[in-house]
């Protein structure tokens, strides 16, 4: 009886000093990253601070299944073997002779270090996005559960990416989404001309589907509060004034980065669903443009902010026919993505598609404002 109470301790002791092993092992982990997102967005003035930070957290992603991209130089990962990503459906490449676009696949480039471009064990290449840090970015959370996950994610008039699962490190929580295509800011804008070759017609149509994704967001009742044009992925570019014809098929748009997002309760009505104040940071430092009473701390309905960024630069769009030039001027004062969706989708399809093959052109100033906000 005493050998047994003797081998039923040990077995105790090895699991409790294991247990405190990993315990004690976690604790120093998370005491070398950051305290909140703000410091993981912006852990110093240099890469090799933002790669100290994913250095350190590579054993949480090992627990996972999941290996980090190796670090290329600046804001760039490339693949851990060289070789390309694995198709997932949402990373196209519709043009395989251009050597540029096929260097780009074995590189991902980020804004800041709350994304990672990650491999799975089944060798599968994703995003892992950091969402929470001690509390901050539970909104954030909230509405990419709703939105991104379940029977929502699978709707087509959904433009969010799926989060495909989230995991969790103490007080950080971070999601794993598909990796996709380049961003829409890429293809559009006045700036993009040296890049780009995407026509009225491919610019257009990627709009539509930003006009969808907002409609559908809203919907579930969950304001995005950032976005604008660049906070949209292009599932390959189009491309058709390259190729000299009309495209056939077009790329997905998806919408990402919901950082700044609020999850209103899913009975809610539409005009009840107010905030305040800019989507972060302060008016010293938001160099974004807001409607009015935004930047005044008036409160105002945070799905028609949603809808008024995504107006304010296709507002500069000039597509040759006076008539959707007019329309696109005044699309804001539609009030809501669903109606500027339909009221679009039907003037588009009155217009020959070859009509709307031609060069994207920009106004310099609309209502006083430029494309590139400039700080005072």
């Amino acid at each position: 009886m005493s050998h047994k109470l003797t081998v039923v301790s040990a077995a105790v002791a090895t699991l409790l000093t294991s247990y405190y092993y990993y315990q004690l092992k976690d604790s120093r982990i998370r005491a070398q990253l950051p305290l909140d997102i703000e410091t993981w967005r912006y852990p110093g003035r240099s890469y090799e601070a933002e790669e100290r930070i994913w250095n350190v957290f590579g054993p949480i992603l090992a627990r996972h299944g999941l290996l980090s991209w190796p670090w290329s130089g600046h804001s760039s990962l490339k693949t851990p073997d060289d070789e390309y990503p694995r198709p997932n459906g949402y990373n196209e490449l519709f043009d395989e002779s251009s050597s540029i676009k096929l260097v780009n696949l074995k590189n991902w480039f980020y804004w800041n270090p709350l994304n990672r471009a990650i491999r799975t064990k089944e060798g599968q290449d994703v995003v892992c996005r950091v969402i929470v840090v001690k509390g901050e970015g539970v909104n954030a959370l909230n509405s990419l559960r709703r939105i991104s996950t379940g029977l929502n994610s699978l709707v087509s008039r959904n433009h969010a990416l799926p989060m495909l699962r989230e995991f969790s490190f103490q007080d950080i929580v971070c999601g794993i989404f598909p990796m996709s295509g380049s961003s829409f800011g890429e293809l559009f804008g006045p700036n993009s001309h040296d890049r780009c070759e995407a026509s009225v017609g491919d610019t257009l149509d990627l709009f539509i589907q930003a006009f969808e994704a907002l409609a559908f967001i809203h919907e579930k009742r969950v304001a995005h509060r950032d976005a604008f044009f660049h906070n949209y992925l292009v599932q390959w570019d189009p491309e058709s004034l390259k190729h000299q014809h009309v495209r056939l098929t077009r790329p997905r748009l998806y919408l990402i980065d919901f950082e700044t997002a609020l999850c209103f309760p899913e009975d809610s009505l539409y005009d009840d669903c107010t905030c305040t104040g800019l989507p972060f940071g302060d008016i010293d430092d938001y160099a974004l443009p807001t409607p009015p009473g935004v930047a005044e701390g008036k409160p105002y309905n945070a799905f028609y902010l949603d809808f008024w960024q995504l107006c304010y630069h296709l507002a500069f769009l000039q597509t040759g026919i006076p008539e959707l030039d007019e329309l696109l001027l005044g699309l804001v004062n539609m009030g809501t993505a669903a109606a500027a969706l339909d009221a679009l989708s039907e003037r588009l399809g009155l217009i020959p598609p070859i009509q709307l093959h031609v060069q994207p052109m920009y106004r310099e100033v609309v209502n006083g404002h430029t494309f590139y906000p400039r700080r005072p």
